[in-house]
């Protein structure tokens, strides 16, 4: 190949126009290296120095939001202080005027509140509540490792009887044992007794079980044969129910009179004994009841033979924060005989009314209260016939029948307060004046000296020096008529001191 041939081939356009490129190429690159790369180093190096500025601008606002904040919280303190220093002072300026007015200014609520709960403590604990409340009550402890709690209490009785006249008891007013006629009688003419033999012990369990509760209450004293121990009360209750002995569905134990003698009213019916029985809140402070209760009848001339349980039912109606009324009904069957194997029965029922209505002298209140019973062969349900053998029914002696007696007792009571005061206790002074009166239709085959009427009156004037002690003295008056109209009479004079715990 020539000379020129080769140079030909060696500068050809083609390759000249690679160089270029590839020169180009090499140029461009150098200009990217040159004046980008920093561009871009220098804007990544900006927005790093914004974010730490954005950042240092919000620490500085939430700084400046801390420190109102403090001068917040410091104004509140100063201001809660002042307001603490107004409040004492009103309340010492509170104090002086009630300092100057001699006596402090109670809210009405809280003193209504109050009467309440004195109005609860004073009620008999023996007294089934209305209802059972849940959960621990007034006056209890829980009883370790169980949810079950209980209750004591009782009272100290002591009383120093006087009796002026000849009478069939020492310790008590027993108007059917009075002797009537020449009828010599143990122990004649004035006499003493003292005696604690009425004092009581008594407990109270309740347990939860789920959202009611179960209510047991026993109570005993020492008013049995020799002073020994007696139960007055064991029952149970639960929902409306009441299972056990306490007083009859018959009776109205919410009367309470305040009568200081142990034995009671003569007309009264106030009946322990068992049952079972149901009560039903009618609202309104109506309650409806009714009960089996055993019959126990007591025949003269014969053995009772009991076998239908006593029916009873009763309505009672409170108003105001004291006061009812109550009707109850009975119906029971009379079951003896006079020789074995004889077995006689008649019907007996009974009627019931009682009621207490109180009333206000000089913001004082006072009480009338009265009861009547009346009805056949009911002279368990009335307590001069009940302590006295063979009243609800006698035989015949000529036909052999057994006839139930006829009966009514009746009573009437005005308590009045005559002060209250307060020192260091709550004392008050008050009195009850009572008439009683019990009869009784005899029948011809009946004995002479068959118990036909009797008449009790009393009066007493009571003095509390506190809510759980009673002082009282008592005089009582009664007088018992045969059915030959023969006549006696008796009077006697009761102090009597009462500790409740």
């Amino acid at each position: 190949m020539s000379r020129d041939t080769e140079q030909t081939k060696r500068y050809h356009p083609a390759m000249f126009l690679r160089g270029r490129v590839a020169l180009s190429v090499g140029v461009g690159a150098m200009f990217i290296l040159a004046f980008v790369t920093p561009a871009l180093a220098q804007k990544k190096s900006k927005t790093l120095t914004t974010q730490v500025a954005e950042q240092k601008r919000q620490i500085e606002e939430q700084l400046i939001l801390l420190e109102e904040q403090k001068a917040l919280a410091d104004s509140q303190t100063v201001r809660i202080r002042e307001l603490e220093k107004e409040i004492e002072a009103l309340r010492l300026r509170l104090e002086d005027v009630e300092r100057q007015m001699g006596a402090v200014v109670s809210d009405s609520l809280l003193e209504a509140r109050l009467k309440g709960i004195e109005a609860t403590a004073k009620k008999s604990p023996e007294l089934p509540p209305d209802i059972v409340s849940a959960g621990d009550f007034p006056g209890s402890i829980r009883i370790p490792g169980s949810d079950a709690a209980v209750k004591f209490g009782g009272r100290v009785r002591t009383a120093v009887v006087l009796t002026l006249d000849p009478l069939g008891t020492d310790d008590r007013f027993l108007t059917n044992s009075i002797p009537v006629g020449d009828v010599a009688v143990s122990g004649e003419d004035k006499r003493t007794n003292i005696s604690a033999r009425a004092s009581r012990l008594n407990s109270e369990f309740r347990t939860p079980i789920g959202r009611q509760e179960v209510r047991a209450f026993f109570e005993g004293d020492f008013a049995g044969a020799g002073n020994a121990f007696r139960l007055r009360h064991a029952y149970a209750q639960f929902v409306g129910f009441i299972v056990g002995q306490t007083w009859s569905t018959f009776s109205d134990p919410w009367t309470e009179i305040e009568d200081l003698d142990f034995e009671g009213i003569s007309s009264e019916n106030l009946t322990r004994q068992p049952q079972i029985r149901y009560v039903w809140n009618a609202g309104s402070g109506t309650r409806i009841a009714f009960a089996m209760e055993t019959p126990e009848v007591s025949i003269t001339g014969g053995d009772g033979v009991n076998l239908m349980p006593d029916l009873v039912a009763r309505v009672f109606k409170g108003f105001g924060e004291t006061g009812h009324v109550q009707v109850a009904g009975l119906l029971r069957q009379l079951r003896g005989e006079a020789t074995p194997g004889d077995v006689r029965s008649d019907l007996g029922w009974g009627l019931s009314a009682s009621g207490v209505f109180p009333f206000h002298i000089h913001e004082l209140e006072d009480r009338v209260i009265f009861q009547v019973n009346g009805g056949y062969g009911i002279a368990r349900y009335i307590n001069d016939l009940s302590s006295q053998v063979g009243m609800d029914a006698v035989f015949d002696t000529t036909s052999g029948d057994l006839e139930s007696l006829p009966a009514l007792g009746w009573y009437v009571a005005y308590e009045h307060s005559w002060k209250q005061w307060k020192r260091v206790e709550d004392m008050n002074l008050r009195s009850t004046f009572l008439w009683s009166f019990v009869d009784v239709g005899n029948f011809d085959f009946q004995p002479p000296d068959a118990y036909n009427k009797t008449h009790r009156f009393a009066v007493n004037l009571v003095f509390s020096p506190a809510k759980r002690v009673d002082v009282g003295i008592e005089y009582l008056n009664g007088s018992r008529e045969n059915k030959n109209g023969e006549r006696g009479t008796a009077n006697q004079i009761q102090t009597v001191m009462l500790i409740r715990f």
